[in-house]
């Protein structure tokens, strides 16, 4: 049995709690945001689920993604740790980072929970249509099987039908990845305060300005969104006025160095929580913040 992670290592290890030891014992501090409870857990193990993934989704998100990401991410740090003021990509590696940022929320595997909610709303708006008629219009194979009862007994298959297709169509001309290339650009921010930036389950977070009282619907615009890279790098993707000419040879990201707590705090930490999170990437120094004290 394979472990599939679904938050990749290589972002994990930035967060870890005790760098200096052997790989294979490095650690996360994890809490849970419905007990309450923290949990230290070893990178190996953490955010992973046995075969997750069909295995031919497992090899593209490593060969594709992680390996060629992973080493964007380590020059990127190298730069902001150099104290240099920006760091230049190519048209190919600019296209692959918003690829990558599109995959990260599409193999979260709270996909397949809200599937199954969806399925148990469709069931129950179809018995409310039909009545007593509902369990006479399934076949006699499925007559006394819920939908919930069928999303169970089947979870592997459908969850490998779903996560293939998302994945595979992950590609430049995704219309998710264009809107989000072409409309938003990315500034690093290097993080050298005393208040370490956090990473929740769902990777990234979208954040909006809206009126009170409004909840954000689908034709609500992100004015930003934040990625982290580890607990002081993170890509802050910023709404601009003009599309991003995707032609262009290279692309020039921009690295800002805060250091004010207080601004890494409201910003980077209270800015990145989000209602979707069920779990955080926390550590000493951050860690009441996100538990609300």
């Amino acid at each position: 049995m394979a472990l599939h992670h679904i938050l990749p290592r290589f972002i994990l290890k930035g967060f870890c709690i005790n760098p200096n030891d052997d790989k294979k014992d490095q650690k996360i501090m994890i809490y849970d945001r419905g007990s309450g409870k923290v949990n230290i857990e070893k990178i190996n193990t953490a955010y992973a689920k046995e075969n997750f993934n069909s295995q031919k989704i497992e090899t593209l998100l490593c060969k594709d993604y992680e390996n060629n990401v992973a080493m964007l991410f380590q020059r990127i740090k190298k730069r902001a740790v150099d104290n240099e003021k920006d760091v230049v990509l190519s048209n190919e590696e600019y296209k692959l980072l918003f690829r990558f940022f599109t995959i990260m929320w599409r193999r979260n595997d709270i996909h397949i929970d809200n599937g199954k909610k969806m399925a148990i709303e469709i069931e129950n708006i179809l018995k409310n249509i039909f009545g007593s008629d509902y369990d006479n219009i399934k076949t006699e194979q499925y007559k006394n099987v819920s939908l919930s009862e069928y999303f169970d007994k089947n979870e592997e298959k459908i969850r490998n039908i779903l996560y293939n297709k998302l994945i595979l169509d992950t590609t430049d001309n995704d219309p998710t990845v264009l809107k989000t290339i072409k409309n938003y650009y990315p500034t690093i921010v290097y993080n050298t305060s005393n208040i370490h930036f956090i990473l929740h389950n769902t990777y990234s977070t979208l954040n909006y300005y809206i009126p009170e009282n409004h909840d954000v619907n689908f034709l609500d615009i992100p004015t930003t969104m934040i990625v982290p890279i580890s607990n002081n790098l993170c890509i802050c993707l910023m709404l601009q006025k003009d599309q991003t000419d995707l032609t262009k040879k290279e692309f020039k990201l921009k690295i800002e160095q805060w250091n004010e707590d207080e601004y890494i705090k409201q910003f980077f930490v209270d800015g990145y929580i989000t209602p979707q999170a069920t779990s955080f990437v926390v550590d000493d120094t951050n860690l009441k913040y996100v538990k609300g004290e």
